[in-house]
């Protein structure tokens, strides 16, 4: 084994990394429902201010998303610099987590 590997086993095996990779996974979801719910509601792309979360992991929860084509992006409109929309394969997803009671909140 590398000494990298070594490494960054050990790091892995830390709480505090076990805690970063666990919110990696949650908060791309957290986003995901959150835009649905308010698009379902509204019929209309929701903009980037009604989405919690901030900086580094909100800006890549929304890339994962994008990259998944689970949502586009489109220009924002009065106080948004975008807006985003899910695809029909993203509500599909949002109306499963949906009947799962999936409440939408980091867990």
């Amino acid at each position: 084994m590398s000494v990298y590997k070594e490494l960054t086993d050990k790091l892995e095996k830390t709480e505090v990394m076990q805690q970063v990779l666990s919110a990696l996974e949650r908060e791309p979801v957290a986003v995901f429902y959150a835009i649905c719910a308010e698009y379902d509601k509204s019929g209309e792309a929701v903009p980037d201010h009604h989405l919690r979360g901030a900086g580094y992991w909100k800006e890549v929860s929304l890339r994962a998303l994008q990259a998944s084509r689970l949502i586009g992006r489109e220009t924002g409109g009065r106080y948004s610099v975008f807006s985003y929309r899910p695809t029909a394969e993203g509500m599909q997803y949002y109306k499963g987590l949906v009947q799962e009671g999936w409440q939408g909140a980091a867990r």
